[in-house]
């Protein structure tokens, strides 16, 4: 079962423009897909098991504290990232359905999925309110507290009673936000601002550490969401983003040179009438942000923030003729999330960007005026080629950092003291403390992971029976009747069931199909390809091993191992032998080169050991995997 995301894919897939090619989808009638994905190394190293509904994946995975969580993909996104990227094959039961179903189903899936989102954001909240209140107590040695946005303008904040002094006086550097403030005087009188940053500290300094919401046993439910206030540390927070802003603002301040990206190449200036469709969009937005300036939001600062970001990088990109938009990567170059494009990729990850910039810059050419959405695509792109062009030291692989779904980038804040009695913070932080005890534990009972009874399979068919039963009550049948009805037969998710591969061939001889299909994983259609070139025993010869294997290339996710064992049944206890003598001899390396990897060759090296040992026995779960593809290079041979 997966205990993770679609890590794989986390620089490609948020741009939502993957070059795949799909299984047509027929022109009548209704359908679901029941998905079972082949084990590899890695997450799902016993399969996996996901429902599709048109172009939507649900699929449940493991995630810390031992929870089962619901997740929504993309089908293109999902089917890139296991078959291509992960190397697994996938194959595919179709249920038809009728209308009527597919709707309340599908409507059953994203309820659950809005709920239990709520229901770990509201844990979330409750750590945070933790956090707080204990920082709260000793504000001066206290860490700094993240505000999302002010990156742009600021690395640090320091928030005052009033504007700062050292700034007050200035002249403002950004023609942009003066611009801005002018407008906002005109509109609403000479101390609109002075009074609104004075309100805003008020607003903060008068936050009580109240619960957003009381846990109670036995209330959680999966079927209904939980009425909740802002939290204590997200009213604390949204105040010192809102003041953060009022002083950006107010000091005309320009945003930092790094949070801006230019794309000075010929091939992308911009033409007039591109330039026009970019005035247009900046008069809407000035206006946007004069109104926002009344705005009852809690976090109003945010989108001011963002906005004003925005506003100085259009003027730019009018007066300079190129376009110039946020840096909408995370700023930390160590992230782990970060993708490493190896030089041989670089030429394809560059051919891809510029197709995904190009398809997005028509936004600039279409005759609709230009919306918030399609300029944030415009940023999005515009991101992903710049990294593509960033120098390199060295010669280290280029390292892609992850984008963001919005401008985020955050800067460091001050943590400001309250005037609450520092008995009242500590009561506070015991009540939250026991608060986050009980709501675990009940989170863990309705969502708790279990390998036997309570997994990715077993919470699929849970949904689809639930939603059968509460249909069969209105109709006066039983669960059992009505799913006979609905999809041809009743399937249990106890049992052998819990096992994708039975799941998978249990659901033939039991719901109503109309076709079923295999997707062959990408090593195996890169093999197809290569028959056509060469004698089919050639390939087999050089594609069995990884020294000699043209498709294949060693990457930091797989395991060592030396031959790949899927394409052999026989020959396997022997080559799954060599296999694990590889994972043992990385294991003795791993050992010596402990203090400088953190155990990560010794982690690897039982991992591949663990893939390893069911190869003696005529198994296969190890296949390879190909983190680095992009999707331009995945190959479909229909």
């Amino acid at each position: 079962m997966p205990i993770a995301g679609l890590k794989s894919a986390k620089w490609a897939l948020p741009l939502g423009l993957l070059l795949w090619i799909t299984v047509a989808e027929a022109d009548l009638g209704h359908h679901l897909e029941f998905l079972y994905i082949d084990a590899n190394e890695g997450s799902a190293s016993g399969g996996h098991a996901a429902l599709k509904f048109d172009q939507q994946v649900f699929h449940f995975q493991h995630i810390e504290p031992g929870l089962l969580r619901l997740y929504r993909n993309d089908a293109a996104a999902f089917e890139f990232a296991y078959g291509f990227q992960e190397n697994r094959s996938i194959y595919g039961h179709r249920i038809d359905v009728n209308a009527d179903f597919f709707q309340v189903l599908r409507d059953a899936f994203n309820r659950r999925l809005l709920i239990q989102n709520q229901q770990l954001s509201l844990l979330q909240a409750l750590h945070d309110d933790q956090a707080l209140a204990s920082d709260l107590q000793n504000p001066g040695m206290a860490p700094h507290i993240s505000v999302k946005g002010l990156g742009y303008f600021l690395t640090q904040y320091r928030p005052t009673a009033t504007l700062p002094v050292a700034s007050a006086n200035i002249a403002p550097s950004s023609q942009a936000l003066q611009q801005l403030r002018d407008a906002i005087v005109k509109e609403y009188g000479q101390n609109f601002l002075v009074d609104k940053r004075q309100q805003t500290w008020q607003n903060l300094q008068s936050l009580k550490p109240e619960l957003a919401f009381k846990t109670a046993s036995g209330e959680l439910t999966d079927m209904r969401s939980t009425a909740t206030s802002s939290a204590f540390a997200e009213r604390y927070r949204n105040q010192l983003l809102n003041m953060a802003a009022m002083d950006v603002l107010q000091t005309g301040l320009s945003p930092r040179t790094e949070s801006l990206l230019a794309l000075p190449e010929a091939t992308f200036k911009l033409s007039a009438a591109q330039l026009a469709k970019l005035q247009d969009f900046r008069q809407r937005l000035l206006a946007d942000l004069i109104s926002l300036m009344r705005s009852q939001r809690n976090d109003w600062g945010y989108p001011l923030l963002v906005g004003m970001a925005r506003l100085h990088a259009l003027d730019y990109s009018i007066a300079s003729g190129y376009l110039i938009v946020l840096n909408r990567s995370r700023s930390e170059n160590d992230d782990p999330q970060a993708t490493i494009i190896e030089d041989a990729n670089v030429p394809a990850a560059l051919q891809y960007s510029q197709q995904v910039f190009m398809a997005a810059s028509g936004h600039l050419d279409s005759p609709a005026a230009l919306d918030e959405l399609a300029y944030s695509e415009l940023e999005l792109s515009a991101t992903a080629l710049m990294q593509l062009h960033k120098p390199r030291e060295d010669q280290q692989p280029l390292k892609l950092l992850p984008l963001t779904t919005t401008p985020s980038r955050p800067a460091a804040a001050e943590l400001i003291g309250l005037p609450i009695p520092a008995k009242k913070l500590a009561d506070f932080q015991n009540t939250v403390t026991e608060q986050i005890e009980i709501y675990q534990n009940q989170l863990q009972s309705l969502y708790g992971y279990n390998l036997l009874n309570r997994n990715c399979v077993t919470e699929i068919f849970r949904v689809v029976n639930q939603t059968v039963a509460s249909m069969a009550v209105a109709n006066q049948e039983s669960t059992r009747q009505a799913s006979q009805q609905l999809l041809g037969g009743y399937m249990n998710e106890q049992g052998l069931n819990m096992i994708p591969f039975v799941a998978y061939a249990h659901i033939a001889d039991t719901y109503r199909l109309s076709a079923s299909f295999q997707r062959e994983p990408y090593r195996e259609r890169r093999r197809q390809l290569r028959y056509r070139q060469m004698p089919q025993w050639q390939v087999d010869l050089q594609e069995s091993n990884v020294l000699s294997s043209t498709i294949y290339d060693r990457n930091r996710e797989d395991a060592a191992f030396l031959f790949f064992t899927q394409d052999q049944i026989w020959p396997r206890p022997l080559l799954g032998g060599f296999n694990l003598a590889v994972a043992g001899g990385q294991g003795l390396y791993g050992l010596f080169s402990w203090p400088w990897d953190s155990g990560d060759n010794l982690h690897k090296s039982l991992k591949g050991i663990v893939v390893s040992l069911p190869e003696l026995l005529f198994f296969n779960i190890r296949k390879g995997s190909f983190p680095g593809l992009l999707p331009e290079v995945g190959i479909y041979v229909p």
